[in-house]
């Protein structure tokens, strides 16, 4: 009877040991998420703050650049649509190398942000 009483005493030892591993366990998952959740969202909005004022930018300088080239070609027409031209090219360029400069790099950044392991990436 000794015996089956300390069985059953190891055996609840060790189902609370479990217990409370498994519970640190998901502690330890909910945290991890959190981290990497609150580490994306405030990515993505600096990235937006990033975008508007780059964009913003990129406007009066190419405002900027296209009465440059009305004055150089002493036509609104050619100087705008010089610009007009410069902002097709560019966009065609994207266009044709989307993968490798934009959906390649994102993918990899947004997987390693959620595999990363205590800091490091794995």
């Amino acid at each position: 009877m000794q015996a089956k009483e300390e069985l059953l005493e190891q055996l609840g030892e060790s189902y609370g040991y479990v217990n409370r591993l498994v519970e640190k366990k998901i502690e330890y998952f909910k945290l991890n998420l959190a981290e990497t959740s609150a580490n994306t969202i405030s990515g993505i909005v600096s990235g937006v703050v990033l975008a508007v004022v780059g964009l913003i930018t990129l406007m009066f300088l190419l405002i900027t650049l296209g009465f440059a080239l009305t004055l150089a070609f002493e036509s609104f027409v050619y100087g705008f649509g010089a610009v007009a031209l410069l902002l097709l090219i560019i966009f065609f360029l994207i266009l044709l190398l989307k993968d490798t400069l934009i959906t390649n790099p994102v993918v990899t950044k947004v997987i390693s942000k959620f595999f990363e392991h205590d800091g490091k990436e794995v």
